[in-house]
């Protein structure tokens, strides 16, 4: 991670002479960047070969049995909640002392979509940044079951993946300003400008453009899970008719048994 404010306050102190650098305030001085231009390129995506197969997820099942002699329909109505995520790590950016600011676009409009992806990232710590959004998932459907039938409806969400790297060009124009203030009586000792062309160099770092601009390219990772699509399966099974006899039969059994223990002991 490369401090841009340290950079600036390095070459700063060497336009103080002896006497002001004595009695200038040195841990506090003032970074002025309005007068420094930041332009972000495009956000370029390298994916691994071979894309991930969406996941399926079961979100809510419900079994509709029909044992009358006629068609039944039965209402599905439900609502499910998911939580996708996006998290974006930095392996080499720059910060203005103690914040990082960057702006990336999404790898594709539906994680921008569907896991809040904010294309501004301004921290003041840490080097990544997870965004989180909850889906809501809703169906309100009609489910018709045959006589002697039983239907499982299941509410069934595909999720997909995304892992890749990506890679930044960031061009800087301009100047910044640092102001040295008397670290007794606060007043002013002087303010030096410093053109980005001479400050942000390749000791640092740098690159340079066909037209002289410092340039810095940030690179990191995004990994990130999302919600796509939703189904409603439904899985038809008829009625084994012997069922309900077969436990008639047992109940039977049971009480038999039970009888004949009762005259063995009278």
């Amino acid at each position: 991670m490369v401090d841009l404010a340290e950079i600036a306050l390095s070459l700063a102190e060497r336009f103080l002479d002896k006497d002001q650098r004595k009695s200038a305030d040195m841990q506090s001085p003032i970074l002025n960047w309005d007068h420094m231009i930041v332009k972000y390129g495009d956000t370029v995506y390298t994916q691994p070969t071979g894309s991930p197969k969406p996941k399926a997820h079961v979100l809510f099942s419900a079994n509709f049995t029909n044992n009358t002699p006629s068609p039944q329909t039965y209402a599905l109505r439900t609502e499910r909640r998911t939580r996708s995520e996006c998290t974006v790590n930095f392996q080499k950016s720059f910060t203005y002392g103690a914040e990082l600011s960057i702006k990336i676009a999404p790898p594709n409009p539906i994680i921008e979509a569907n896991t809040g992806f904010k294309s501004e990232i301004t921290k003041e710590r840490g080097v990544s940044e997870t965004f989180e959004q909850e889906l809501s998932w809703s169906v309100d459907n009609q489910v018709k079951v045959p006589p002697g039938f039983e239907t499982k409806a299941e509410l069934v969400i595909n999720e997909k993946s995304y892992n890749g790297d990506f890679e930044e060009l960031v061009t800087f124009e301009g100047k910044v300003l640092v102001t040295f203030e008397d670290k007794k009586t606060r007043e002013h000792i002087q303010t030096v400008k410093l053109e980005v062309n001479k400050l942000f160099t390749a000791a640092s770092g740098f690159g340079k453009d066909n037209k002289g601009r410092p340039t810095f390219t940030v690179k990191g990772t995004c990994r990130s899970r999302f919600g796509v699509e939703q189904n409603v399966k439904l899985t038809e099974r008829e009625i084994v008719a012997g069922g309900k006899e077969e436990e008639e039969e047992e109940e039977e059994a049971a009480a038999q048994d039970v009888e004949e223990e009762g005259q063995e002991e009278g």
